[in-house]
């Protein structure tokens, strides 16, 4: 069963309720907070601090001022339940404060001495020394202090303070600690008078400082501080001989006290004026305050110190010691009546033995008003009792003439209205004062009341019902022959006693009707729990402290298919409900039944449990917890339990769908791991089909890594695979490479495939690649690299190259044979004329015309070859600028310096030489550029009077001319044919590591 403890809860709790709530609420709202966290303590086996909740119960019921009698009671009843549960260090504690209890009450042989039935300090301070218990060195040296203040011993109580102070830190928190600084004050202002000067300045301002501290826990609870705060003051004023400000703080002090309930420091501020009215002289004052001091604490039960204020001022009291006085309260002020006669204690036993043997409301209400009537001598009486804040007649009694009994109602709650007078009802409601009146129709405040008025009552009695100053109920009693009836001048010797029984059984009488509401209440919430219990899905089951069954709601008995039978023995449950260990036919064992384990003290939760019902098994689960006391006693064991058929289904299911799942899991990673071997197979065939193909393969990633690269591109870069996979492809490259391909590898990376070709400079030579960029994507579309392709067309480009030249040379034959046939007819029409010339003028006209034909088709045939020759540059322009455009081009490809300057005033050439000598500027900067590793590359173009002069010249790596293959070096027999072409003179020189200088020179023809 899941509970609402927590294994810190009850020393949180305690931490709140002991150090932190006196500090704003009064110090009575911790009570039944205390007890509430001791049972807590107990339920989740946190029992250092259920017994330190024990005690601080019984130590603040002490000092809030309840009856010393129903202290001690407390005291004796948790200093058992302690002591069963083996907690030394609260049990010291707790008899601690039951000694001083013991010596208030009278029951030691000196009050100030902790000697007796329950603690010695003899022994006992000695041994909490031996222990290093500082708190219970405190909590002895500061009973003495209070004992020895109190009995007056005030030099004594200043040593028993001293030895209190060193072990005080640890009480600051608690309401122990204001305590403490109250009486060391009272106790070191009591010998200030007869201090020396010295010792009389520490005592100021030790308690000045300790009057700030208890300042400002006034300011925040008043209701437990002030009051003390004022009795210091009070006595602060008395030693400075400010004696008008010591009587105002006096009656304040005296006021706080009693409106918050602290009767025994009511008592003290009392006793304090009256010596400081005796001390003045004033002894009518001291006397009517040393008998309220007196009165006080008889009522609080300190009979020792009721006992030492008689025989200190004898004078104020009668030498009639031990009786106590009954004092009754009515409109028109107090009466304290003293008897002589001994009570009827007979009388007295039996009717309070009737009133708290009565445990249900209605019987104990008939009982007591039969009880009440015959012990008041009343004719009628009425209890009111409270109903959702609202006072309502509960029950009604009357006296019958001529019988013995009295006719008693219990009502069910009827208003008062009309039927009793409520003025008087009110005020006893509001002050908790008795009203008696000898003739209500002619004396008192309240001879208007309607009732009152309207049936002349006489005699009557209206009498609070008080249990620890709590109003629990309102007896209103009426003799209407007699006047006077319940005054206690006009009662006998008899009638005395039967008063004050009746005063003394108007307290048990609260007591009883508490009791029964508490119990009426535990019946509700009893029928309450039981509707929840039987209102819940699981089944439940209740054993005594002896494993015997006790409850089991419905759904608990349909599972175990049998009620419950209380004659059954722990060692006979298992059998008689047929539980089996789950799966076998093994009865379950007792001693692992959840609920007798519970009756051991432990929380357990089992599964492994069936119920067997004629031919059905059901398998449940249980959660046993235990049940304790308030002494810590396991007094039940409780059970939950359900059927978990299903969830043993779905276990069960699910325990064969694993399997399965592990099965399918084991054939799939076999599956996969045969086609990985497959993969890696194919993989490695792949790579050597791709190793072999002259191909240069790689693969990139989107952020342009290499992650793959075959054997030829390998080899083409002069690389391992170590130095190339990783690497971006601008770090490989370089940036001049990579500015050439950046383009491309930006439009296959946009998804394209892409296809270039550029003539790429590598470390194994340059080679003409044809490459094809193809994206690869994922299933998203996403670009997440790319394959590169490269395949070299080196050689083709070279038989492309030569091819040109050839078609160059067919286009030159064609020209010649063109021009050669037009020329050759023009010569034969020339020579047939020359023959017709003189015979024949019409002839000869017909030749000429020919001939300016054949020269026409000539001229025509030669313009249309040059055109189809003559480069792009130079049809846009003249040499200059067609030499000036191809520099500016070939600059934006390249890092070396380029320049170009034209020198002189520029003419005409012939179309073919102009041509070729673009042609040769090209071939030697193109050169120049590739092999000649130059920083700086100069064209001159120099116009003269009698030739045309093309300079190019570079200061890069040279060669020795000498050196040149007769075919194909550099590209200079190209070079050399142009030259020989247009009758121009090529010079080249060269030195390496000096350079290079290309001159052409061309002839200029004039026409004449």
């Amino acid at each position: 069963v899941k509970t609402d403890t927590h294994s810190l809860k009850a020393r949180t709790l305690f931490m709140a309720y002991e150090h932190v709530l006196h500090w704003k609420e009064h110090l009575k709202e911790s009570l039944e907070p205390l007890l509430e966290t001791y049972q807590i303590g107990l339920e989740n086996g946190d029992l250092e601090f259920a017994a330190y909740c024990a005690h601080c119960y019984c130590f603040q019921l002490y000092v809030v001022g309840k009856e010393l009698a129903e202290v001690a009671y407390a005291m004796t009843t948790y200093t058992e339940a302690i002591s069963r549960i083996k907690q030394k260090t609260a049990l010291t504690w707790n008899q601690t404060f039951q000694q001083a209890i013991a010596n208030l009450i009278g029951d030691s042989v000196n009050p100030t001495h902790l000697i007796g039935r329950f603690y010695n300090e003899a022994d006992g301070l000695s041994i909490h020394k031996v222990a290093n218990d500082g708190t219970a060195i405190f909590n002895a040296s500061f009973n003495k202090l209070y004992l020895c203040y109190l009995f007056s011993e005030y030099a004594q109580a200043i040593e028993n303070s001293d030895v209190a102070e060193p072990y005080f830190i640890p009480i600051m928190g608690t309401p122990l600690g204001p305590l403490y600084y109250f009486y060391d004050a009272l106790a070191r202002l009591a010998i200030y008078p007869e201090s020396s000067t010295e010792v009389k300045a520490e005592i100021f301002k030790k308690v000045t400082e300790r009057q700030a501290e208890m300042k400002r826990w006034a300011y925040y609870a008043p209701m437990n501080y002030l009051h003390k705060y004022h009795l210091v003051e009070a006595e602060k004023a008395r030693v400075l001989g400010q004696l008008l400000e010591a009587e105002e703080f006096y009656e304040q002090a005296i006021q706080g006290a009693r409106e918050n309930g602290y009767i025994q420091e009511e008592a003290l501020a009392y006793e304090l004026a009256a010596k400081h009215y005796l001390a003045r002289g004033r002894e009518k004052f001291a006397q009517l305050y040393m008998k309220e001091t007196h009165y006080c604490y008889e009522r609080w039960g300190a009979r020792a110190k009721v006992k030492d204020l008689e025989a200190r001022y004898p004078q104020f009291f009668s030498q009639s010691s031990g009786v106590n006085a009954s004092s009754i309260h009515t409109t028109a002020g107090t009466t304290s009546n003293t008897s002589q006669v001994d009570f009827d204690l007979a009388t007295v036993m039996k009717a309070a033995q009737a009133i708290s043997s009565e445990i249900e409301l209605k019987q104990l209400l008939s009982s007591l008003m039969q009880i009440l009537i015959e012990n008041a001598g009343a004719q009628t009486g009425y209890l009111l009792l409270e109903d959702a804040g609202e006072w309502r007649i509960n029950a009604a009694c009357e006296l019958v003439s001529g019988e013995s009994g009295c006719t008693t109602q219990v009502l069910q709650s009827t208003p008062m209205t009309n039927r009793l007078p409520e003025s008087i009802i009110q005020y006893v409601i509001r002050t908790h004062e008795s009203v008696i009146l000898n003739d209500a129709t002619r004396e008192g405040h309240f001879i208007h009341d309607p009732y009152i008025q309207n049936h002349q009552t006489q005699s009557l009695l209206c009498l609070p019902l008080l249990n620890q100053s709590k109003l629990v109920g309102v007896l209103y009693l009426e003799n209407q022959l007699a006047v006077g009836a319940f005054t206690p001048e006009r009662f006998s010797e008899g009638d005395a006693t039967r008063t004050q029984v009746l005063n003394l059984l108007s307290t048990q009488a609260a007591i009883a009707i508490e009791n029964a509401k508490l119990y009426s209440k535990l019946r509700a919430s009893e029928s309450k729990m039981t509707q929840f219990l039987e209102a819940i899905p699981v089944g439940i089951g209740i054993v005594d402290a002896g494993g015997r069954p006790y409850y089991a709601n419905q759904r608990g008995i349909q599972l175990m298919g049998k009620g419950i039978d209380p004659a059954i023995s722990p060692e006979q449950i298992s059998e008689v409900y047929q539980f089996y260990v789950m799966g076998t036919d093994q009865i379950y064992p007792t001693e692992r039944l959840p609920v007798i384990r519970a009756l051991s003290g432990e929380r357990t939760t089992i599964d492994d449990i069936d119920i067997r019902q004629d031919n059905s098994t059901i398998p449940i689960e249980v959660w046993g917890t235990p049940v304790f006391d308030e002494q810590g006693n396991v007094v039940y064991a409780i059970v939950a339990f359900q059927d978990i058929t299903e969830r043993k289904q779905a276990e069960k299911l699910l325990a064969d769908y694993n399997r399965t799942l592990e099965q399918q899991v084991a054939e799939r990673t076999a599956a996969l791991q045969k086609s990985e071997a497959e993969l890696r197979k194919r993989e490695r065939e792949l790579r050597l089909i791709t190793d072999v193909l002259p191909v240069g393969i790689a693969y990139v990633d989107a952020n342009q890594h290499y992650r793959f690269v075959n054997y030829t591109y390998r080899v083409w870069c002069c690389c391992s695979q170590d130095d190339i996979l990783g690497k971006s492809i601008r770090e490989f490259i370089g940036d001049r490479i990579y500015s050439m391909v950046e383009p491309y590898i930006n439009q296959v990376l946009a998804g394209q495939t892409t296809t270039f070709e550029e003539e790429i400079p590598l470390p194994s030579g340059n080679k003409y690649l044809d490459t094809t960029l193809i994206p690869n994507v994922d299933v998203n579309a996403q670009v997440i690299g790319f394959y590169a392709l490269n395949l070299d067309i080196s050689d083709r480009k070279r038989a492309e190259a030569t091819s040109i030249l050839e078609e160059r040379n067919r286009m030159a034959r064609e020209i010649h044979d063109t021009l050669a046939q037009a020329f050759t007819g023009i010569l034969v029409q020339v020579g047939g004329a020359s023959q017709v010339l003189a015979d024949d003028l019409e002839a000869t006209q017909a030749h000429l015309e020919m001939i300016d034909e054949l020269a026409r088709i000539g001229l025509a045939e030669a313009r249309r070859s040059v055109a189809a020759l003559r480069p792009h540059f130079l049809e846009q322009g003249d040499l200059p600028s067609a030499l000036h455009q191809l520099v500016t081009q070939m600059r934006a490809a390249t890092d070396t310096a380029l320049s170009y300057e034209t020198k002189g005033t520029a003419y005409s050439l012939p179309p073919d030489v102009e041509n070729n000598l673009l042609r040769m500027g090209q071939e030697a900067l193109t050169n120049a550029i590739r092999y000649a590793d130059a920083d700086e590359i100069r064209v001159e173009l120099v116009y003269e009077n009698t030739q045309c002069l093309l300079r190019v010249q570079d200061d890069g790596r040279g060669f020795g001319v000498g050196s040149i293959p007769s075919v194909g070096g550099f590209g200079l027999l190209g070079m050399s044919e142009r030259a020989d072409t247009i009758g121009a003179q090529l010079t080249i020189e060269s030195q390496p590591g000096e350079g290079t200088e290309i001159v052409v020179v061309v002839n200029r023809k004039r026409e004449a």
